[in-house]
């Protein structure tokens, strides 16, 4: 039963990998410059002066976000350790602080905004008064061989430095959520690693009884055994590698 219970874990996180369809923005260029409007009407609400849109952070997350695309991740920091301040640093832009935030999976500009409003660490960011600028890229593209819809949005402060070349003056701090914003609709592994973890403790209470009743003896019941710790094991690659699914 146990290897039953494996095997339809695993055929189920596949299915749903593989059936489920990611909402994607039909028009992402529209859903970045929606985002902006609203943002700006977050800030409004409280009291905060309204962000400009600055070229040159729009041209750092465009080029976040094709980073992300290209190297097939989705977080504030790249399978090679660069972070957003990389991408600004590299785009030229001057600040005093500099912040980001990250969403999957939103295809309308309400719905992305308002979840990152109800996220203390995205609504710092966005409601901080010393940011002045901001940049924004939303795009479509494959991440773990799933369509999806990807934004980042980058705050500055600018440095009131005089840069007289490209090359641009280190931000003193920085500011990001410790975490990027999914939709919570989308398929997770939560439900998976629970299931896992409850099928793995009855298979350790197995091997146990087997132990204790000296059943290990009996090559039906070991072999029984084997064949749900290996089925276990390969749903737990299955997990970590991220096959099929939407971390």
């Amino acid at each position: 039963m146990l290897s039953l219970y494996s095997m339809i874990l695993i055929a189920s996180q596949v299915s749903f990998g593989v059936l489920y369809i990611s909402p994607v923005a039909p028009n992402p260029t529209q859903l970045s410059g929606e985002v902006f409007t609203k943002i700006n009407i977050e800030r409004a609400k409280a009291g905060d002066p309204q962000l400009k849109d600055n070229v040159i952070l729009d041209q750092a997350a465009r080029a976040k976000l094709g980073d992300m695309f290209e190297k097939n991740y989705w977080d504030h920091t790249s399978p090679t350790g660069e972070k957003a301040w990389s991408f600004i640093d590299n785009a030229g832009y001057s600040y005093k602080s500099a912040g980001e935030n990250l969403a999957r999976g939103f295809a309308s500009s309400r719905a992305m905004v308002d979840a990152w409003m109800a996220s203390p660490s995205h609504k710092k960011n966005i409601l901080d008064k010393n940011f002045t600028d901001t940049g924004i890229a939303v795009g479509n593209g494959k991440i773990n061989g799933q369509e999806v819809t990807l934004a980042v949005q980058l705050f500055g402060e600018p440095s009131t430095v005089t840069v007289a070349s490209p090359q641009l003056v280190a931000g003193a701090k920085s500011v990001s959520p410790s975490f990027s914003l999914e939709n919570p609709l989308l398929p997770g592994k939560t439900p998976y690693f629970v299931l896992y973890g409850i099928i793995l403790a009855l298979l350790i209470f197995d091997g146990i009884m087997i132990r204790l009743n000296k059943e290990h003896k009996n090559k039906r019941s070991l072999n029984g055994f084997r064949v749900s710790l290996g089925l276990n094991a390969v749903f737990l690659v299955f997990l970590v590698m991220n096959i099929h699914s939407i971390f």
